[in-house]
């Protein structure tokens, strides 16, 4: 395994916005009576719903693994009865690839023995902003504070589905919370830079956020659930040297743009910055 040194870390900023009604799960429902069947989750201090981590870095290696084609193996079951696990890992002896690093496997980790030098990405949970956006009777957009808006459950919404028997046709319903369309989230992803081979990690991080809005996150994705749009986005440039002395190195600010289209399409001129010779 080949070790280099830390050149620093691109840092991404940006706002997830709730395009439809987003739900993540949390723990099971409450028991008592009119208690709701599926909770999100919520930050056990703040009481607010967030998206963590996990869930936003899971989501995008998933859809990136089916978008570069690569092979899936099936993890070690914990238990007997528990569900398989399906996901992309490279044995040593596969992880260069035509001279380069497996860019799934370098970008977001593999854990464990299997671990060929550390994975790039860290995914920071995404907590709630104070403002969430509507659009007035004209059609545009606006920002109102919480406080102004009703909702049945502190910043969540309870949607009621019913789950119909194609045999009785008996419906069963059950209750959905979820953070209502136009909440946003501040979202804080970091990429760590060690050798040019990390301009495609980058390359593949913004692709994987791309995916993803034309996907969903978090539950129940095929009934409307789900859809996010990245806004404001900004990119940083953090040299080794800034967390020496920032005053003397500071930070870079590479692009902003209010979307994430916007910055993909100029990729290769905002990243000239770090890698001048690509």
């Amino acid at each position: 395994m080949t070790t280099h040194a830390l050149k620093g870390k691109v840092i991404v900023q940006a706002h997830i916005k709730a395009v439809t009604g987003l739900r993540i799960g949390g723990a099971a429902g409450r028991f008592e009576i009119g208690g709701l069947d599926n909770p999100v989750i919520r930050d056990p201090v703040t009481g607010r719903p967030y998206i963590p981590g996990s869930s936003l870095k899971g989501k995008m290696r998933s859809l990136l693994t089916r978008a570069l084609g690569r092979p899936v193996k099936e993890l070690v079951r914990a238990r007997r009865n528990s569900p398989a696990i399906h996901i992309h890992w490279c044995e040593p002896d596969e992880y260069q690839q035509d001279g380069a690093p497996c860019v799934l496997c370098r970008t977001f980790g593999t854990a464990g023995e299997r671990a060929q030098e550390p994975g790039r990405l860290i995914v920071r949970d995404a907590h709630l902003l104070d403002e969430l956006e509507v659009p007035d009777e004209s059609g545009s957009i606006r920002r109102l504070s919480w406080d102004e808006v009703a909702t049945e459950l502190p910043y969540t919404e309870v949607k009621w589905e019913a789950v119909i028997d194609v045999i009785t046709s008996a419906a069963n319903p059950r209750q959905m919370e979820r953070v209502p369309a136009g909440a946003l989230f501040d979202a804080e992803l970091l990429l760590a830079v060690y050798d040019e081979h990390d301009r495609e990690c980058l390359r593949t991080l913004l692709q994987g956020m791309l995916l993803l809005e034309d996907d969903y996150l978090g539950s129940s994705g095929s009934r409307g659930y789900g859809r996010v749009r990245f806004q404001e986005v900004r990119l940083l440039w953090r040299p080794v040297a800034y967390y020496r002395d920032p005053q003397q190195h500071p930070e870079v600010k590479l692009a902003a743009g209010p979307s994430l289209a916007d910055l993909w399409e100029r990729f290769d001129e905002i990243v000239s910055h770090i890698w001048p010779e690509a």
